[in-house]
């Protein structure tokens, strides 16, 4: 989807021209699975592949959308929104995000203006690459500079992971919003997600991410999995915490200790708790591989990293493995593992520019041989962070610039 499809939408769809065009990427993580709700490290990278938000301000009371992607809308009310969806009940939709937003800025008592707005993007929804992130912060970039206030990033992400956890219903962490604002192009990110310290780390200049779609998809504020897994990491700290006074999250727990005093984790909270432990670790090494040019390594890492995530988290499926086992033995391929939640969705594997055609084709072709049907595998570069888009009077072309 190219910028100007939304832009005409956006005039048919309201009769006017745009206020404000706002972009934010998604996501690849090339390290740390399911740490940053445990307060760990993880290792990012916005990705070249983004959402768009084009609005204005409304000309009447409500706030009116429309979804371009999926041919559908919707209108609420931005000065008084509907309460989280976990205090009225119901499954949540796209609308729940930038919704979502508008009560959380009404929570900070910012003005939220009404808007009208168009929105779509080349993010594949549910796949692993942070499509929901990317939304939010987009809508947020776009309602600022509407409303004329200006939060920084961390500000910015916080609030993010604010509607996910409190509006929408998702135990997520903060990676994915920080990752979409603070995103630079040509750096990987290395976050501490309890300092929000962040450092970027340069990636090679050939380096494509290719994410590969298992066409699986799984509703994480369902209850379920995603949440499930959050629950057990704080269930097992509690239990450790009398023995290991200062241990606030298991980013806080030592192999040493985790091995003594593993008698005190029922199964599976063992298992979950070696995952975050080695996570943090694989993380760390990771990016100093990184900052030594050493995708082999990088590589390996990432391996382990799937294997964690398949025998000692359980987020994994089998689509994923075949993806990941495909991608991972392709001459050329440096390393790959499941991204995001899990429980479908996408693995992420990295190569050279001059390999990713036969990656892809060797990967496409496994995936197709075991289960039936070919696999749409995205071909991405490492991107910028979310911004505003601005325009020529002509009304093209566009020129992005990071806020």
């Amino acid at each position: 989807m190219k910028v100007d499809d939304l832009v005409d939408a956006f005039r048919d769809r309201f009769g006017a021209e745009p206020d404000v065009i706002a972009r934010a990427p998604g996501r690849a993580n090339l390290l740390g699975a399911h740490v940053d709700y445990s307060e760990g490290w993880v290792l990012p990278a916005a990705i070249d592949r983004a959402v768009w938000v084009v609005a204005r301000l409304a000309r009447g009371a409500e706030t009116r959308l429309a979804a371009l992607d999926l041919g559908e809308e919707a209108a609420f009310d931005a000065v008084e929104p509907a309460p989280p969806i976990a205090e009225r009940g119901g499954p949540s939709s796209w609308v729940a995000y930038p919704q979502g937003l508008a009560w959380a800025l009404g929570q900070r008592a910012l003005q939220v203006p009404p808007i009208e707005a168009v929105f779509g993007g080349d993010l594949p929804v549910g796949a692993g690459v942070s499509s929901s992130a990317a939304v939010e912060m987009a809508f947020l970039v776009a309602w600022e500079h509407l409303a004329g206030f200006e939060l920084d990033g961390i500000e910015r992400a916080g609030i993010g992971r604010q509607v996910e956890n409190e509006y929408v219903g998702v135990q997520s962490g903060i990676m994915d919003q920080f990752a979409s604002v603070h995103g630079r192009e040509g750096h990987a990110l290395l976050l501490d997600c309890r300092s929000l310290e962040h450092e970027p780390i340069p990636t090679p200049e050939d380096l494509v991410f290719l994410v590969a779609d298992t066409g699986v998809r799984r509703a994480l504020a369902s209850g379920t999995g995603f949440n499930d897994r959050k629950s057990e990491c704080f269930r097992a700290a509690d239990l450790l915490r009398p023995h290991l006074p200062g241990l606030s999250t298991l980013r806080d727990l030592e192999p040493a200790d985790l091995d003594r005093l593993r008698h005190v984790l029922e199964p599976p909270l063992d298992r979950r708790a070696r995952h975050v432990v080695t996570e943090c670790r694989r993380v760390l090494d990771g990016a100093e591989a990184l900052r030594q040019g050493d995708l082999h390594a990088l590589g390996d890492l990432m391996a382990q990293s799937h294997r964690s995530s398949r025998d000692d988290y359980d987020v994994s499926i089998e689509e994923l493995d075949v993806l990941q086992e495909a991608a991972a033995g392709a001459e050329g391929c440096y390393g790959a593992r499941l991204t995001g939640a899990g429980f479908g969705g996408c693995v992420t594997a990295i190569s050279s520019e001059a390999a990713a055609d036969h990656v892809r084709q060797q990967t496409a072709s496994a995936f197709e041989h075991r289960f039936g049907r070919r696999p749409e595998i995205h071909a991405c570069r490492v991107g910028r962070g979310a911004g505003i888009v601005a325009r020529e009077p002509n009304p093209r072309p566009f020129q992005e610039t990071q806020s």
